[in-house]
């Protein structure tokens, strides 16, 4: 007896404790732009830079999660409509950066890409 019970005890614990994982957190718009440019620190941005980045990331935040929201879970067809969002907001980057800054963060780009593939 006091072994089912034990077993029944670690099976609920289990389930509560990969139930309290969640999977991936995502968090918000502000929390992911604070990530990606806690990312960037390679690239040495000025305060001024930050500032810009965090609101282009803010802004393909909120739109990604709009995008997601009326996906309805649904992943079909997902990266088709986010590649797009992705593009634009390299492009504001892009004009953000100086010259050097524009090779590392591509490099980091690269490098992001690379880890994705495998």
């Amino acid at each position: 007896m006091k072994r089912i019970i034990i077993a029944l005890g670690l099976v609920f614990f289990a389930a509560n404790f990969a139930n309290a994982q969640g999977g991936r957190q995502m968090g918000t718009p502000a929390e992911r732009a604070e990530r990606q440019i806690t990312q960037l620190e390679s690239l040495k941005l000025s305060s001024d830079q930050k500032i810009k980045l965090t609101e282009v990331f803010m802004g393909m935040g909120k739109r990604q999660d709009s995008l997601r929201a009326t996906m309805n879970g649904s992943f079909e067809g997902m990266r088709e409509k986010m590649a797009p969002i992705q593009v634009e907001t390299s492009k504001k980057v892009s004009l953000i950066l100086s010259d050097e800054q524009k090779k590392a963060y591509e490099a980091i780009l690269a490098e992001r890409r690379a880890r994705m593939n495998n």
